[in-house]
């Protein structure tokens, strides 16, 4: 059985300076496939550098994370849709917006100032969306809903208001679940709601969960315990996301 981990930072520095080891650590659990997410343009670069080593395991991802958005100027904008064109990026993200760790609501309009760049970047490179949604989950479904979005998103780590979960549920998005969701309740509750078919798996690495690191090796283990909270076989659900990591990225 092998294995989707559809979201880590592997061009952050505690992943990039030995990820040719790494590597060989999470394909010994049977990691098929990385979703390797950027945060600005330089993490972005890495990431193109490590696909092209890697190009069997790793897909690359480009963006801008909502943190970071007050600080994107014109010129870095026009230099991520000269990379949009690359076939070798897979998909736009992590980008998004966020009104829980962003307190300055000065700096919410430059969220949305960057984040409606990517989404037309995305649509004019049919490229999937990776979408940070924390505290501003109603801005950014009606941002989605009305900008005549025509690529695929997911909603990583998703922890909002149940109602516009179901929102997002109809407008197509898929949602990826992390080794949270065993204390979140809210977290947990995409389970419960979102249909196994928009259900992919990932580690956030190198985010901690309780103390432990996150990483691609998380999951097979994430696997067995959102199967057990689905009720089915812990294969069965790996073959699920598997297919459903391939959907994602059509467009």
């Amino acid at each position: 059985m092998t294995y989707i981990d559809c979201h880590v930072h592997i061009s952050d520095k505690y992943f990039f300076k030995r990820i040719d080891d790494l590597l060989l650590d999470w394909t010994e659990y049977n990691v098929e496939r990385i979703g390797a997410v950027a945060t600005n343009l330089r993490e972005s670069q890495r990431n193109l550098e490590v696909v092209k080593k890697y190009p069997s395991i790793i897909l690359a991802g480009i963006g801008r994370h909502p943190w970071g958005a007050h600080k994107v100027s014109e010129q870095e904008l026009l230099i991520f849709q000269g990379l949009a064109k690359n076939p070798e990026v897979a998909f736009i993200g992590e980008v998004g917006l966020d009104h829980y760790h962003i307190k300055e609501k000065e700096r919410w309009e430059q969220q949305n100032r960057v984040l409606e760049q990517f989404i037309e970047i995305a649509n004019n490179n049919k490229k999937s969306l990776m979408l940070h949604l924390t505290g501003a989950e109603d801005e950014l479904y009606e941002m989605l809903s009305t900008s005549n979005l025509n690529v695929n998103f997911c909603c990583h780590w998703y922890s909002g208001p149940e109602k516009t979960l179901k929102k997002l549920i109809d407008l197509g998005g898929y949602f990826s679940i992390n080794p949270n969701f065993i204390r979140s309740r809210k977290h947990r509750k995409v389970l419960d709601v979102v249909d196994q078919r928009r259900l992919l798996t990932e580690s956030d690495g190198p985010v901690k969960f309780q103390g432990e690191q996150g990483t691609p090796m998380l999951m097979p283990l994430l696997c067995k315990d959102i199967a057990k909270e689905l009720k089915i076989q812990p294969d069965n659900f790996a073959e699920i996301v598997k297919e459903n990591y391939v959907n994602y990225l059509k467009n």
